[in-house]
């Protein structure tokens, strides 16, 4: 055994740990795993900033008073003390060997370079048993252990530093330890933990944190209470936004899928609109699928003089909204954004409450439309039912069929389409409570509606479906919807009749005329539902030579003689409206009469090729603009 050895043997005799009179020298022992523990939740409960510099001065304070009682003992020179802090650190079990690498001191100038190797370290065991690998050494006891001991025999403040650790994936950790000034400022970060501040401090900030959390719990309870109680009257997204604002004095946005502003509180209506511009030209010009990417709260710094924290709104795993705070002067707390998750909760509970409410609604709509029009059932009969889903009986009557372009559309894209066409065509009615029932039938969406007193004119009824087209086709762009509307009927059980007629005049929309009034459309209306082969047989026969003609000019005379037949067989009036030469135009009549054999301004012959042009381009087989064709028959009539 060395000497030192020997001494330091001889100093824990001394120092019994049994001696009850002397309670400098009494040693207690801890099982390592126990001091893991407490590591554990000092990391759990003050973080590990605090556990840091907690740990580095308890290792200071136990290193240092150890140096004390080995000062105590005699010694051949101050070195001897040096090497016995080491053994020291075995001897209490923090690690199982530390062989010095370096270990030069010169105590007249109070300079030092001890570089160690601890190894097996129990502090980092015990890390890597609870954590797994850490990115930064984590032996803080240890370190200390080594600063406060050299500091006491040096009599000058040494710090030592892990510059490797077993936590990190090394085979060994290794400290090395120097004095501050030899540091050269290489710890300014490491001097801050070493810091007095006693256990109470410690304490008092943890109370004072634990006190903020119990406030944000206290503040978020309270709103959780508030907004059940806003779901449970039934109150609508505004008196959640208020909610939340009044909690939290904080302006709220509650925003679509498409950012159109659904409920505000605390801004200004058109304040809310100006955010949700600039949200929306964000994330278009910059950061296009960044918003569809937002899976919790997060906060958005990409505004001039504000801040947003956004949540996503879920419906059935589906984003359908936004929830945001604004903040001007102000930055998030983290209880913040646990109201606000809260309160895209309660969005997200109203609006499964309002789809299934409006869901049933259609539900028993659709299935009252579909005994309307099978003729199953008497009026009192219908009545009773329609007492039921809230649909008055009041004549006359008509109906609306829309259709998308179906050739781009697979079974499932058309049926989830209508699903959702429904609801907002629903939406747009309820909006102006008009009396109506929806339901789909043979791939078509229909809309049987009364004519109130706002439908009565001929003129309301079609700015009304106009309307309503523009208002479907700027929330579904990108598909090419169609719109027939059929005359009307005083007699509810004519609804068979007045289906067949929207769809005949959806049939005849395109994407020249999208909104088709079937009594617009005169005789070739009650034609065009027939279909009849004599009919098609008929008609090629008339115009076959010109058609055969005209397939390898892109149907040029065709359409020539459809423009000059529906300008009343005016040639100035068709130059215009065709923006063509009346020389051209003429050259090209001469060669339709030669090709037809047949003189076209004769009434009976124009209107019978007038009539078969209109049945093709009906039936789809020439693609020419009837809009203007059918604002005459408007006026006519």
């Amino acid at each position: 055994m060395k000497a030192e050895e020997l001494k330091l043997e001889l100093f824990y005799k001394k120092s019994d740990p049994f001696n009850q009179h002397d309670p400098k020298a009494r040693m207690v022992s801890i099982p390592a795993a126990s001091i893991g523990m407490l590591r554990h939740e000092l990391l759990e409960t003050i973080g590990l900033e605090r556990t840091k510099g907690f740990l580095l001065r308890y290792g200071w304070h136990t290193g240092a008073y150890d140096a004390e009682k080995v000062k105590e003992l005699s010694w051949q020179d101050q070195r001897e003390m040096l090497l016995a802090g080491p053994k020291m650190h075995t001897l209490h079990g923090y690690i199982e060997e530390a062989p010095n690498l370096r270990a030069e001191a010169n105590f007249h100038v109070g300079s030092i370079y001890h570089e160690a190797l601890w190894k097996n370290s129990y502090e980092a065991e015990e890390h890597i048993n609870r954590y797994g690998y850490s990115d930064e050494p984590v032996c803080h006891s240890l370190t200390g252990y080594a600063s406060g001991y050299l500091s006491n025999i040096l009599e000058k403040k040494v710090i030592a530093k892990e510059v490797k650790c077993k936590a990190m994936g090394h085979d060994h950790c290794q400290v090395l330890c120097r004095t501050v000034e030899e540091w050269d400022g290489a710890v300014e970060q490491e001097l801050k933990y070493y810091k007095e501040e006693s256990i109470i401090d410690e304490l008092n900030e943890t109370f004072r944190k634990l006190k903020i959390e119990r406030d944000h719990l206290s503040k978020a309870y309270d709103v959780h209470q508030k907004l059940v109680e806003e779901l449970l009257k039934e109150n609508d997204l505004s008196g959640v936004a208020k909610v939340l604002y009044q909690h939290t004095d904080l302006p709220v946005l509650i925003e679509s899928e498409h950012l159109e502003v659904l409920a505000t509180a605390g801004i200004s209506e058109e304040e809310s609109h100006l955010y949700s511009k600039q949200l929306s030209s964000l994330m278009t010009n910059k950061r296009k699928k960044d918003l569809n990417k937002i899976t919790r709260a997060k906060l958005l710094n990409d505004f001039d003089d504000y801040s947003r924290l956004i949540t996503p709104i879920y419906l059935q795993k589906e984003v359908v909204a936004y929830c945001s705070f604004l903040y001007k002067a102000s930055q998030p707390q983290e209880v913040d954004k646990l109201i606000l998750e809260q309160g895209a909760l309660a969005c997200s509970l109203y609006l499964f409450n309002q789809s299934t409410m409006i869901q049933t609604e259609l539900r028993m709509q659709g299935n009252l439309l579909d005994t309307i029009l099978s003729n199953r059932m008497t009026f009192e009969e219908i009545s009773k039912k329609a007492y039921y889903v809230g649909f008055e009986l009041n004549s006359p009557f008509f109906m609306i069929a829309v259709s998308p372009n179906q050739e781009k559309l697979t079974i499932r894209d058309e049926l989830e389409l209508n699903d959702r066409l429904i609801n907002d065509i629903s939406q747009f009615l309820k909006d102006r409570k008009v009396n109506a029932l929806l339901g789909q039938k043979s791939g078509k969406l229909i809309i049987f509606l009364s004519e109130d007193l706002s439908l009565k004119s001929q003129n309301s009824k079609k700015k009304f479906c106009q309307s309503m087209q523009d208002y479907i086709s700027k929330k579904y762009s990108s598909y090419d919807l169609k719109f027939g509307i059929s005359s009307s009927s005083a007699n509810v059980v004519d609804a068979s009749h007045l289906f067949d007629e929207s769809t005949s005049a959806l049939q005849i929309a395109n994407h020249y005329q999208k909104v088709v009034f079937f009594e617009f459309l005169g005789i070739e209306g009650m034609i065009i539902q027939s279909e009849n082969e004599r009919l098609q047989t008929f008609i090629k026969r008339k115009l076959g030579a010109l058609l055969e003609e005209d397939k390898k000019k892109d149907m040029e005379l065709t359409k020539t003689l459809f423009h000059y037949l529906n300008n009343g067989c005016n040639i100035n009036r068709t130059s215009r409206a065709m923006n063509f030469s009346i020389s051209g135009l003429r050259y090209r009549l001469q060669k339709i009469n030669e090709l037809l054999d047949a003189d076209i301004n004769v009434p009976d012959v124009g209107y019978q090729i007038y009539l078969s042009l209109k049945l093709m381009i009906y039936w789809g087989e020439l693609d020419i603009d009837v809009s203007s064709s059918i604002d005459l028959s408007e006026k006519g009539s």
